[in-house]
């Protein structure tokens, strides 16, 4: 796997992202992401899964705009269905899950974290963003009710429709996140939370998860609300949005 690495140790199943400068995804990304996961879930000796950046300063930051914007109507739909597949076969995993945050969560990157059972996060030197509002576009039903699940409905509102970045210490007061640690200490307490669980019967585990994520997962099977992103993937506030992210500028929308 050139765009991650995985492996298995006492365990547990790591998924390091490793596509520097900021684990941008594209479809490879995406298609290799869903593959570790499907060869974890089928593999006996694997318990239980931490997802983890070998980059430095990024977890993710979403979506590749220069592969975006170099794509036409139908080729930014297929990026999208793969995402969303991705969505789903990610969240329905069958096992423990914990998304070690050090670095930026952004975007796509965010929702990558957002399917954890489990989020940590280091206290310095990153944020997590549901920035899709920010590059022009929107967040399907089906996402945030995700999203929802972890924060209840009170700060979607904050989290959801300014996108802002935020910290990480009221991304745990909002429920993003579970946990902060120290820098260079966050795969660590994944690793110690994640043999605690180890210590449960994982069959029950396992079922209550399913049990917890049951509604969820049909209303991703169900598209809820997908079909509100194909008019944002042309518009003009999306191709401004994308270009703003790629030349590292603030955007300028023409609302009106």
């Amino acid at each position: 796997m050139g765009l991650l690495s995985a492996r298995v140790e006492n365990h547990i199943g790591y998924i390091a992202l490793k596509r520097a400068p900021m684990n941008l995804m594209d479809i490879p990304f995406m298609v290799e992401f869903n593959r570790a996961h499907a060869e974890f879930a089928a593999n006996k000796d694997v318990w239980g899964v931490i997802v983890h950046s070998s980059v430095d300063g990024y977890f993710s930051n979403g979506l590749d705009p220069d592969m975006m914007l170099k794509r036409d109507m139908s080729g930014r739909l297929e990026v999208f269905e793969t995402l969303l597949k991705m969505v789903l076969d990610v969240y329905a995993f069958p096992k423990p899950h914990i998304s070690a945050i050090e670095g930026h969560a952004m975007a796509g990157g965010a929702v990558l974290a957002i399917l954890s059972d489990w989020r940590f996060m280091s206290r310095e030197k990153s944020r997590i963003s549901f920035s899709e509002v920010a590059v022009g576009l929107t967040i399907p039903k089906a996402i945030i009710n995700l999203i929802e699940s972890a924060t209840g409905p009170g700060p979607l509102r904050e989290i959801a429709m300014l996108g802002s970045p935020i910290k990480s210490e009221r991304a745990c007061e909002l429920g993003l996140v579970d946990a902060i640690f120290d820098n260079g200490t966050v795969l660590k307490e994944a690793e110690k939370y994640l043999k605690r669980i180890f210590e449960l019967p994982l069959a029950s585990v396992a079922n209550v998860k399913q049990t917890l994520r049951a509604q969820n997962i049909a209303n991703l099977r169900g598209r809820e609300g997908l079909e509100t992103l194909g008019s944002f993937l042309t518009a003009e506030s999306f191709v401004e949005g994308l270009s703003a992210v790629r030349d590292k500028r603030r955007p300028k929308y023409k609302n009106g």
